[in-house]
């Protein structure tokens, strides 16, 4: 199950990668990167280090507070005692999960269909919260790599040369797949893109798909993604515009025609930061008129 990419790291790769890095002296204590969606991912994480590393589980690096990357914490949290290690912001999302589906619900109390499995975490402990720049957990040395915009404290963690870099890429079969991503800050991310891209490493692991040799061409393709979508939205501005509207138009551009709540609510908060980041900018101007809520290309 574990993929090697080093003396001290390997990945168990899966609907989320998950990092395995060897600590302590005899490389048997063990520190994960993000837990996976679920217990299950959790179970079979933990089967895998005892098994064919022979080590425990002392620690675990959160890349962001997305249910699929740390839905495993409480599992193994309960089952190794391990330390959880989180960045800023994201952090209370850990402890306080209800905060995701509030945040893709404007704040309020969210509809019961946002509170599944795919939203809706079991809290987790966080004992440290992480910053960028140098860690040492376990005596492994890790460089923390700011990675903010698809959640607003998103980090990588690099380790000997591998770079475990969350969501700041997404592979071409999910792109595909949802069309639009997800975004918190869409400025935040741009700066990401270009950061990951300038990040020197032997291997990079996204959060999602397959290990890469190298960024370049994700980083590309997800840049030119979230370019089209900003100009798209810029388009549909040409008139005084609500939100809701540019991002009906954007759906139906980009075919992302979704099905259910927790699809829909997903891509709001994206249309939102698409909009922040056009007013940021300067191309877009935002004022309140008879009620409305109104964008206007400037």
């Amino acid at each position: 199950m574990l993929v090697e990419l080093g003396p001290r790291v390997a990945v168990i790769p899966g609907g989320v990668n998950i990092g395995v890095l060897r600590g302590g002296v005899d490389g048997r204590r063990i520190v994960l990167v993000d837990t996976g969606a679920n217990d299950t991912a959790a179970k079979k994480t933990l089967k895998a280090v005892r098994e064919e590393v022979g080590g425990e589980v002392v620690a675990v690096l959160t890349t962001h507070a997305h249910a699929d990357h740390f839905g495993g914490n409480a599992t193994v949290v309960k089952r190794t005692g391990a330390r959880v290690y989180a960045p800023a912001v994201d952090e209370a999302v850990l402890r306080y999960p209800l905060l995701q589906p509030m945040s893709l619900y404007g704040g309020a109390d969210p509809l019961d269909t946002l509170r599944g499995r795919f939203l809706l975490a079991d809290p987790s402990p966080v004992d440290q919260i992480v910053a960028p720049g140098p860690l040492v957990v376990e005596g492994v040395e890790i460089e923390v790599i700011p990675l903010f915009g698809h959640s607003p404290g998103q980090v990588g963690y690099l380790i000997d040369g591998v770079f475990f870099c969350a969501d700041v890429v997404l592979p071409a079969a999910v792109l595909d797949k949802y069309r639009v991503p997800y975004l918190f800050s869409v400025t935040d991310h741009l700066a990401a893109l270009d950061r990951a891209a300038a990040t020197p490493c032997r291997h990079a692991v996204p959060g999602h798909g397959p290990i890469l040799d190298s960024l370049a061409e994700l980083v590309a393709l997800n840049r030119g993604l979230i370019g089209a979508v900003v100009a798209h939205a810029l388009a549909l501005t040409a008139r005084p515009t609500t939100a809701d509207a540019v991002m009906t138009g954007i759906l139906i551009h980009f075919a992302a025609l979704v099905a259910d709540a927790p699809a829909f609510y997903l891509l709001q908060p994206t249309t939102f930061a698409v909009l922040s980041h056009l007013h940021r900018t300067g191309a877009v101007t935002h004022e309140i008129r008879d009620g409305r809520s109104l964008w206007t290309a400037a």
